[in-house]
């Protein structure tokens, strides 16, 4: 579970590939007064309902599935309405405590690359959370996928992963690979905090390298030196403030997928 200010990760739950990812995911913490923003896989009434009982405030959005179905019970606004679901009797029955059936905010954004589009939350209140902001932390999720990229491409090196044979090693590969990363977010955090921008605009390559040199000589020197050190690559990191990221001039798409079949469409050759 990463942040999607600073990219930190608040949480982590993995296992054996025989178990579910929302299986995983009910195991996660949930942070109180925030909003969790899951994949359309996460679509599930358990997990939804009971996440928001675990904790006060505990809100959650996720995109919809185009075969859910739902009844409108008020509309707010255009593309925005307060809508009603049916829980599954397979869920009922796993869990007794849910409800036959579960009021959620439906909003609906523009693609012009599909048909339908849109999402649900439990922030019910448009008074409080207008559409246009839950809009706009919608589209904001993208920046997720780039930090899993700073941790496979730049911290990694593109490198394999797990080396291990015994499952011992694998788990505590992972739990090193993001403790290090967490620990170059903070500094991160830290510097930005400093330089009063957002973490998001410092150069996480640079930061790391830095970070990475700074220990090595910080290992060499005297335990007394240690903060003028800190202090002196903090400096340094705030040269690699990146500038103000511009907006996208065209709506993203998709790629087409790459196949060894020849196409027989003339459109996509």
């Amino acid at each position: 579970m990463m942040s999607l200010r600073s990219r930190l990760i608040h949480d982590v739950k993995f296992g054996p590939a025989n178990t579910g990812e929302v299986n995983y995911a009910k195991q996660l913490s949930p942070q109180a007064k925030s909003l969790t923003l899951f994949d359309r896989c996460y679509l599930s009434a358990e997990l939804l309902i009971n996440w928001q009982r675990r904790q006060n405030d505990a809100h959650w959005l996720v995109p919809l599935k185009g075969n859910t179905k739902y009844r409108v019970v008020e509309t707010f606004g255009k593309g925005d309405h307060l809508v009603e679901m049916q829980v599954s009797p397979q869920a009922r029955k796993q869990d007794s405590s849910l409800p036959e059936y579960w009021q959620v905010r439906l909003i609906e954004y523009e693609d012009e690359s599909v048909d339908y589009k849109g999402f649900i939350s439990s922030l019910t209140a448009p008074e409080l959370y207008p559409a246009d902001a839950l809009r706009y932390v919608y589209q904001a999720r993208w920046s997720i996928e780039n930090g899993y990229g700073e941790l496979k491409q730049f911290q990694l090196s593109t490198a394999t992963l797990l080396r291990s044979q015994k499952m011992s090693g694998i788990y505590q590969e992972i739990w090193g690979l993001l403790t290090a990363y967490n620990l170059i977010r903070m500094e991160m955090s830290q510097i930005a905090r400093e330089a009063r921008v957002s973490p998001l605009r410092i150069s996480f390559v640079m930061a790391m390298r830095l970070i990475q040199d700074e220990l090595i000589w910080c290992s060499l020197g005297k335990p007394g030196t240690i903060p003028t050190k800190l202090k002196k690559m903090r400096e340094n990191v705030k040269q690699f403030i990146l500038p103000e990221k511009r907006k996208r001039p065209k709506k993203r798409t998709v790629r087409i997928s790459k196949t060894q079949y020849p196409v027989q469409s003339k459109h996509l050759k």
